[in-house]
Parts: structure tokens; C-alpha cells; sequence
């Protein structure tokens, strides 16, 4: 059972929502409406020896940490707001280092610590919850269309590319090394695909080839998507070749890019690329039934992402 398989049990479990929630468990974020304006809310937790290694000093995992729950709140449409910190680590200089990270974060997007827990534990780990605020009404996970184009915000592989790189102790481009380490949350352009209403949106925290497949989970819908059409810089390309890897594979798989993927209309897509100062590229469509990823106009079979529950413990 992978990690969505465990999602769906525990939903099972859960009694009707009160009327506050709009949308419970299933998309980035959770949905609710208190005093007339709506929220979003989420967690996300890093465990060492599971997310990263050594490589990735403390005060990286603190950053990292508040990112990527911003990230969650980008996807919905929302601003960040507020967030919860808590861990456990092996000292209290371990502590302080990764809130440090925290703190840069935190700084960086806009977001208030407003507390916290922290612990002793063996390795570091980190959790953070996020409330954001949405201005708009929030972009699901189910509201993609037959008919609608795939697009994705920036480029892909780029974090995968750095993730091999520190594994290795390669010396190679800090860019792609920061990319993994210090991802950058699209919270304004989630913000303006929510104004011009994308019809739906998911954060590839896990990899295209996984995140793409929930969008149409949860839509009812299927896709084809050409592994062709991805943004992928030269620095990916060439460090994935040099390492023996397929980049278009590795951008499709590799995950922790936190860049946006959108469903939505033509002209809806060209609206958000005048407004951005991100690129937007479209990598394909939505369909009937069910996913299907191109290579050449060849079918390309057993693509898939992280899996949370896979991997050392």
C-alpha cells in the first residue's frame, strides 16, 4: 500500500465534515471557511535517512520544511500565512540550526511562525503545518476537463538532477544542488491561475508520471502527456546523461520540483503566461480515460514517482 492507499483508508474512517469544511482530505490542502474567509491548511513532514541524508545541513531541512508546505498552498491558489514548527533532534544546536532555516523561510514567503514543539530524537525530523488564505476560490484537484491543456510552471529535473549530485559528491552546478535543497514555492502564479480560473491544480512534489495520474483520479478524467514537450534546462539534461540517466524519465519521476501543473482551457493558459515572469509549457491534454505518456509518439510503460512508504525507514 503506497501512501495514497493509506490516505483513502483513513478518509474511510473519518465521520462527515462540519459545515466550516469545504474540501477535507484528498487535494494539497484542506479547504475551510472561519469569519467569512477561507483558509487553506496542510502539513508536511522531513524524516532524516528517508527524505535526506547528511549532505542536507540542518539549516536546508528547516527551509526546505516551510517550503514545501508553501508550496501546497500555491497549488490551491492561496497566500501563506501562518505556520506551526515542531521536531525532533539529536541536540539542541541541531535545533536551533534548522529553525534557523525556518526563520529564512519564513522570511522569505511571507509567513509567520506562530510556535511550535520540538523534542529529543536519534535523527532529525521536522514537521510543519501551514494555514493560508485564499482570495479566490481554490483550484482542486478534480476540476480538470476533457479537453483542457496540461501545463507546468518552470522546469523539470532540475531537484532530481541535485539530489544525484549530492548523493554522489559530484562537483557540479550549486543551481541544481540549491534546487533540490531550497525549492521556490510558484505562489504568485497560483495566485493569478486562481484569479483566472484554472480549472485545476496540483504542486509536483512527487513526480509528474504520480501527480499528473491524481489530478485524473480525482477528476475522473484521463491524459496523454508527451515526455517531449518537458522543460528541461541543459545543465538537468547534461548532468543526467553524464550520471546515466534518461532526462526525460528523470524529469518525469524524479519529483521535488514543486513546480505547478495546471488543467485548464487554451486561452485560459495564455492568459497566465502574459501574467507570469514564469514560463508555462504545455506537455499535453486532458482525455478520456485513462493516462498515457508519449515518447516519439511511442507509449512509454511503468512510469511512476515517489513513493512515501518505499525506501529506507
Amino acid at each position: 500500500m503506497d501512501e495514497f492507499g493509506v490516505i483513502r483508508n483513513l478518509s474511510k474512517s473519518l465521520p462527515a465534515p462540519p459545515p466550516e469544511v469545504i474540501a477535507p482530505i484528498g487535494d494539497d490542502c484542506a479547504v475551510v471557511r472561519l469569519g467569512g474567509t477561507s483558509w487553506v491548511a496542510a502539513a508536511d513532514m522531513l524524516v532524516s535517512g528517508h527524505h535526506f541524508e547528511d549532505w542536507a545541513a540542518p539549516e536546508d531541512v528547516g527551509y526546505k520544511a516551510v517550503a514545501v508546505n508553501v508550496s501546497d498552498v500555491a497549488a490551491m491558489g492561496g497566500r501563506p500565512r501562518f505556520v506551526l514548527v515542531s521536531g525532533g533532534t539529536p541536540d539542541p544546536e541541531t535545533a536551533l540550526r534548522c529553525m534557523k532555516g525556518v526563520a529564512e523561510a519564513c522570511e522569505e514567503f511571507g509567513v509567520y511562525q506562530l510556535g511550535g514543539d520540538t523534542t529529543r530524537a536519534r535523527a532529525l525530523t521536522v514537521n510543519v503545518s501551514i494555514l493560508g488564505e485564499l482570495p479566490e476560490p481554490p483550484m482542486l484537484r478534480s476540476g480538470a476537463r476533457p479537453g483542457d491543456l496540461l501545463a507546468v510552471t518552470g522546469e523539470l529535473g532540475a531537484s532530481a538532477a541535485g539530489l544525484l549530485i549530492l548523493q554522489r559528491d559530484e562537483r557540479a552546478p550549486e543551481r541544481l544542488v540549491r534546487k533540490h535543497l531550497r525549492p521556490e514555492p510558484r505562489v504568485e502564479v497560483g495566485l493569478a491561475a486562481a484569479r483566472l480560473s484554472v480549472h485545476a491544480a496540483i504542486d509536483l512534489s512527487d513526480g509528474l508520471a504520480s501527480d499528473v495520474r491524481r489530478v485524473c483520479e480525482m477528476s475522473g478524467v484521463g491524459c496523454r502527456v508527451d515526455l517531449d514537450h518537458l522543460p528541461i534546462a541543459p545543465d538537468t539534461r547534461r548532468i543526467s546523461e553524464s550520471l546515466g540517466h534518461d532526462p526525460e524519465t528523470l524529469a518525469a519521476t524524479g519529483g521535488e520540483d514543486y513546480e505547478l501543473l495546471f488543467a485548464a482551457p487554451e486561452r485560459t493558459l495564455d492568459a497566465l503566461s502574459r501574467e507570469s515572469n514564469i514560463s508555462i509549457t504545455v506537455v499535453g491534454e486532458v482525455i478520456r480515460g485513462g493516462a498515457t505518456f508519449l515518447r516519439g509518439r511511442k507509449p512509454v510503460e511503468d512510469l511512476t514517482g515517489w513513493d512515501h512508504f518505499s525506501g529506507p525507514a
